[in-house]
């Protein structure tokens, strides 16, 4: 076992514990005034970083990668605040997260004289040191400038720092993840906790966040070099599985003590309508589908092969991997009758958001029952007619739909491939072999099975080959919780933010609903019957892809093929780093506020 496990007898262990708000106790702890007086006791202390309090994981919603029924996101409509308390926590607990760490290695000596092993005492170090160099990279990227501590203020000092520079942070950061490295194991036996490619691996996304790509691809570079991780065999099989290889950070998730993680925790907004779901409350976006480039490497507005009617035919495979495939009345093989509806089963019914299809076969029996994912039957299936597969398998039906006991990699090895290319073309030194070993060795998986040669990347400019990996990263992470912070460290989430939410045109008006008879229904619902004729629904027409592989939809709004949902805000004076949470700065004058905040 080589990766990082979080047993889950710990998080039971945990909430059992209080946790006070000024952290002058780690929530493990009984006093500091009396802690660490045996190993039991330090190590509750160490297991105690390994929660996703500490380690937290971005909103799904915040991503252009995913469209939400009901808002937008603060991050996206312009309506964060430094009381916003998402900010907030997050801000208290990577200090908390800090303070334990710092106390931890201020006790050493104390466990010493415990007769606690020295290679113990390294490993407790090294996660220590974990810890505080991941904390320390977030708050930079995050907020910049930020209180740093090296060696555990009193409450007072606290109630009175001064924000120290970015560049300070992050130094120290590196620092505490070298220390990291040096100190942990490649692997553990049993309990599973930091190991040294999860140092490098972290120090590679401090860096690449903060546009450090010189130390970056270093990092990555070593992580690679250990030969400790290797790519999963099957894309779509990485999300499901009980253990992986490329996994070097995670967190699964537990039926029994109903723990769970990414879309497990919310099954039900995931999963179809007709399997027990909504149907599509949180849906892949038209930006995600359109990046899906074609089997021939290209963009769909460069490919020949691109088909308007049938746009999942011809693409790269980790679209149909990633967002459940469908066919329309109008698609090629339900014309000339060889539609098969079994290569469209999903979760037990065939799927298709189409709005003439108001029957669709159950897989059980075969039988045609009510299509209740199209909206001619449904007025709340999925908005833009989406819907996401990856993590899903059939172990969403089970427990109530109440949760799924999958796994969320919060760091992967097919990150660390794209982080090392993404730096060494930053530096202007990506060389076709550095492709090979990267996004050629993505695409190679993703292929693999499919009787189709994958599309080499190759060497170009580097504006080409930023575009190439833009995408690259866009569809191999899509759904991860990482597409937030990449626009933001990518400098476009203006560009994205300042688009509108779009979803499907309603179905119809009023109680009409599909009955074979385009005569029979109101004249907006025979447009929409005629815009499926013409491949243009849900997306119409090809559109342009930019250099940063984003789709540009808003003529497909002039065409009435699609609605504006909602509008997004993105303040690029403002919004790219996040405030400083108003408490504090009430408690500590010597804070002062991000620009425009």
């Amino acid at each position: 076992m080589k990766q990082i496990r979080f047993t889950i007898c710990i998080v039971s262990l945990l909430t059992f514990m209080s946790c006070v708000d000024l952290d002058l106790n780690p929530l493990s702890e009984g006093s500091s005034e009396n802690w660490y007086s045996s190993q039991a006791e330090i190590e509750m202390a160490v297991n105690d970083f390994y929660r996703t309090a500490f380690f937290p994981i971005d909103d799904m919603t915040w991503g252009d990668d995913v469209t939400a029924r009901n808002t937008t996101s603060a991050v996206q409509n312009g309506t964060l605040t430094a009381e916003n308390s998402t900010i907030a926590t997050r801000w208290q607990n990577y200090y908390k997260g800090i303070a334990r760490a710092l106390r931890l290695l201020n006790n050493m000596e104390k466990a010493r004289s415990l007769g606690i092993s020295e290679a113990d005492i390294t490993q407790y170090e090294g996660e220590a040191y974990f810890y505080l160099g991941y904390a320390y990279g977030m708050l930079a990227f995050h907020w910049g400038d930020v209180i740093l501590d090296k060696v555990g203020m009193s409450l007072d000092e606290a109630y009175t720092a001064s924000r120290s520079p970015k560049a300070d942070v992050l130094a120290y950061s590196y620092e505490c993840l070298d220390k990291a490295a040096e100190r942990l194991p490649l692997s553990y036996s049993g309990i599973q906790h930091a190991t040294k490619g999860a140092a490098y691996a972290f120090k590679a996304r401090v860096a690449i966040y903060n546009g450090d790509y010189a130390v970056a691809a270093a990092a990555a570079k070593s992580c690679m070099d250990l030969n400790v991780y290797k790519l999963h065999s099957n894309y779509q099989d990485l999300f499901t599985v009980s253990w992986s290889d490329e996994w070097i950070f995670f967190f699964r998730g537990d039926v029994t003590l109903k723990q769970y993680y990414w879309a497990a925790s919310d099954v039900q907004n995931c999963i179809s309508r007709l399997s027990g779901g909504w149907g599509g409350q949180k849906a892949p976006s038209y930006e995600l589908v359109c990046a899906y480039p074609c089997i021939d490497g290209k963009p769909i507005d460069e490919s020949p092969l691109y088909n308007p009617k049938d746009i999942f035919e011809n693409r790269d495979p980790r679209m149909a991997m990633t967002i459940v495939p469908f066919a329309s009345a109008y698609t090629k093989s339900v014309l000339d009758g060889t539609y098969d509806p079994n290569d469209y089963v999903w979760l037990g019914y065939e799927y298709s958001p189409d709005p003439t299809r108001t029957t669709v076969m159950r897989a059980s029996d075969g039988a045609q029952v009510g299509n209740n994912d199209s909206k001619a039957r449904a007025e709340h299936a999925s908005y833009d007619g989406f819907l996401f597969k990856k993590y899903i398998d059939e172990s969403f039906l089970e427990n109530g739909r109440k949760g799924a006991p999958t796994t969320y990699p919060m760091l992967r090895y097919g990150d660390v491939l794209l982080m090392y290319a993404e730096a060494m073309n930053e530096l202007n030194q990506c060389t076709q072999e550095v492709l090979d070993m990267t996004i050629n060795k993505l695409r190679e998986r993703a292929y693999s099975g499919t009787g189709i040669s994958y599309p080499q990347a190759t060497a170009g400019t580097q504006q080409q080959v930023r575009t190439l990996i833009r995408t690259e990263r866009f569809i191999e992470m899509a759904w991860e919780g990482h597409r937030y912070s990449d626009l933001i460290r990518w400098k476009i989430a203006g560009k994205v933010y300042n688009r509108p939410v779009y979803y499907l045109r309603r179905a119809w008006s009023g109680s009409t609903s599909w009955n074979g008879d385009e005569n029979a229904v109101s004249a907006e619902y025979k447009q929409l019957i005629q815009n499926w004729k013409d491949g243009n629904y849900p997306l119409g027409g090809i559109p342009q892809i930019d250099e940063d592989g984003i789709a540009d939809l808003s003529y497909m709004v002039d065409k009435g093929y699609i609605v504006v949902a909602t509008e997004r805000r993105f303040d690029e004076n403002r919004d790219y780093l996040w405030p400083i949470p108003a408490a504090d700065i009430l408690i500590n004058s010597n804070l002062k506020q991000n620009p425009n905040w």
